[in-house]
């Protein structure tokens, strides 16, 4: 007979008295927190700029693995989805993070961006954020996230780096919520099985971090003048090794390499143009 874990059955009763999930996890204090800005006209200096991937296109294979669905379980193949999205042509770079560091937040400009929710559904973690869904999404330090389920079957939603904590969602539609109380990365996976999808939230201490568009381009408007580090961040596709279910074979956690890093200092007057290259040597 196989024993579930304390936690699960406490939030199965939470559920299933039909109530609205409350995570009452004991968290640490917050490391950070996010400064409300002070200047009352957010000067107009403004930072552009294309990431690119300069080396040859890589070829990036399927992964193997036993895929559960709503029509049961079987071994096939799930398209990597954190293979890099490159032009052919230019080389630019499409879904790579991009922000600056050194930046004073109280100079900066009021926070861009819209409450935001990571999602199961259909079998993959995604991020909403206003009206748009994505793998990546941007959160205020020490604001909360909600987390939610669409899907019918059991899912749990696992965070790591820095958050880590796992809710589950025996029922769709009944949401929970979580402060992000340290700046940093955040990865949110499937504590479930369903180990082909992954998104990734930055809770920040300020508002310039953008996601490049399909031309690798990105643009930070209203920047305090000064002298910045451009940071560039992409995930990486490559696998290292995978986690199985000693009694079911499923794959439960997978391991990738180092996400690609590429940076470069600016000083920003009224405008700066910026040009960043991941280092490709050697990946294929």
């Amino acid at each position: 007979m196989t024993r579930l874990p304390f936690a699960v059955i406490l939030s199965a009763v939470a559920f299933g008295c039909g109530r609205e999930y409350q995570d009452n996890t004991p968290t640490p204090p917050p490391a950070s927190v996010y400064v409300t800005p002070t200047v009352t006209a957010p000067p107009a200096a403004t930072v552009t700029g294309t990431v690119t991937w300069p080396g040859e296109l890589p070829t990036v294979p399927p992964i193997n693995g036993l895929i559960r669905s709503g029509d049961g379980s079987k071994w096939g193949d799930k398209p990597n989805h954190f293979a890099a999205k490159i032009d052919p042509k230019s080389r630019g770079i499409a879904g790579a993070v991009v922000w600056l560091t050194g930046v004073d937040p109280a100079q900066a400009k009021p926070w861009p961006y819209p409450p935001l929710t990571v999602e199961a559904r259909d079998y993959r973690i995604r991020v909403k954020q206003g009206e748009t869904t994505n793998p990546v999404g941007f959160v205020r330090v020490g604001d909360a996230v909600t987390l939610t389920s669409a899907d019918a079957d059991y899912h749990m939603i696992r965070a790591r780096g820095a958050a880590t904590f796992t809710l589950a969602f025996p029922k769709p539609n009944v949401p929970a919520r979580r402060k992000l109380d340290h700046v940093g990365h955040v990865e949110f996976t499937s504590g479930t099985g369903y180990f082909w999808s992954a998104a990734d939230v930055f809770a920040c201490d300020h508002p310039y971090f953008a996601v490049t568009d399909d031309a690798g381009t990105f643009r930070f408007d209203h920047v305090p003048p000064g002298e910045y580090e451009v940071v560039a961040w992409l995930r990486n596709w490559r696998l290292l090794s995978a986690d199985r279910d000693p009694e079911t074979g499923r794959t439960m956690r997978l391991t990738f390499a180092p996400p690609f890093t590429a940076r470069a200092n600016v000083t920003v007057e009224t405008t700066a143009v910026v040009d960043l290259a991941f280092p490709a040597a050697g990946v294929k």
